[in-house]
Order: structure tokens, then C-alpha cells, then sequence
């Protein structure tokens, strides 16, 4: 059986695993809009969909998938996002010069702020980094609040740095 893109196979047939593969292999180059449960298991889908989007390729992919998933987690775990019925919006926005990242959430009583993790903690502490490692790893982040919820970004340049000690050639 042939599914209506061309591939064998009926679209309910296709595994998570050849599904990933072959949304690595044919990244898409148009914004992706998704609304996701408000639940923990919601960061692992937008990280896919980064990944989707992007492909394993993209000098940005990795970091792009790390904040998608720190920011999706972060709307769940401390927003009424996690609440029975809640939702988290993601929208990633590719372009020349790097890719937007915006998570939509229900609101909550905190705004989103970077805090030092406390030294007492220890670095083997497992929460606690999810803004610090936005605030170090994009070129620039913020949030907007509204009535209806708040909207968390980040925007992430397209290309990678070169190490501070490496050498231009040309």
C-alpha cells in the first residue's frame, strides 16, 4: 500500500523510530505551530518537532533543541500549563539569521527569571538550570504576560561560534 505522500506502508504503520529518521532526513523550512498537552512528556515532542524542523544538520540544532525542551518543562512545571487540561503552545521560527523560539503558556504567579542555583545545592542538583541555560545559550531571551497567559522566547543565531582561541582561515 502506498500512502498519499509516495511512501510504502499506511500512514498508522509508520514506527516513532522511522518517523524521526525521516523527519531528520527532509527537515522543513517553515515555522512549526503546535499546541501540546501540559504534561512533562510534552519537552521530548518539541524537541522532536526542533529536530523536524530543523534537521540534525542545522549548526543551531542542538541548542535549539536543549531550550525548546528547558522551556517547554519550565511552562509545565511551574505555570497552570501543567494543570489537568492545560496546554503549552510552541512555535519555532526558522530564518536567516537563526531560529525564534516561543512557548505559550496559561500563566502562572511567577514571571520567568534567571536564578542563581544556590551553592548548597550542589552541582549535581538536577533542577534549578532550565532559564540559567537560556540565558547563557541564546542570544537573547524574554517574556510577555498577558491576561490569558504568558509567552517565553529565545532566539538562537544560525550559526555556530568559533572557540575564542581558534584562528580564521581563509
Amino acid at each position: 500500500m502506498t500512502t498519499e505522500n509516495g511512501d510504502p506502508g499506511s500512514a498508522g504503520q509508520l514506527g516513532t523510530a522511522a518517523a524521526a529518521a525521516a523527519a531528520a532526513a527532509r527537515p522543513a523550512r517553515s515555522p512549526v505551530l503546535r499546541v501540546l498537552p501540559g504534561v512533562p512528556e510534552s519537552a521530548a515532542a518539541a524537541r522532536a518537532l526542533a529536530l523536524q524542523l530543523l534537521g540534525r544538520a542545522h549548526p543551531a540544532a542542538d541548542t535549539v533543541m536543549l531550550l525548546v525542551s528547558e522551556l517547554v518543562t519550565n511552562a509545565v512545571m511551574h505555570t497552570r500549563s501543567g494543570a489537568p487540561g492545560g496546554s503549552v503552545t510552541l512555535a519555532l521560527c526558522p530564518g536567516a539569521s537563526g531560529v525564534l523560539v516561543q512557548v505559550r503558556d496559561d500563566g502562572g504567579a511567577s514571571v520567568p527569571s534567571v536564578t542563581p542555583v544556590p551553592a548548597d545545592r550542589g552541582a549535581a542538583a538536577e533542577h534549578g538550570y532550565g532559564l540559567l541555560l537560556v540565558d547563557a545559550l541564546a542570544d537573547s531571551w524574554g517574556t510577555l504576560a498577558s491576561p490569558e497567559g504568558r509567552v517565553t522566547w529565545c532566539r538562537v543565531s544560525g550559526a555556530t561560534a568559533a572557540p575564542p582561541d581558534s584562528e580564521t582561515r581563509t
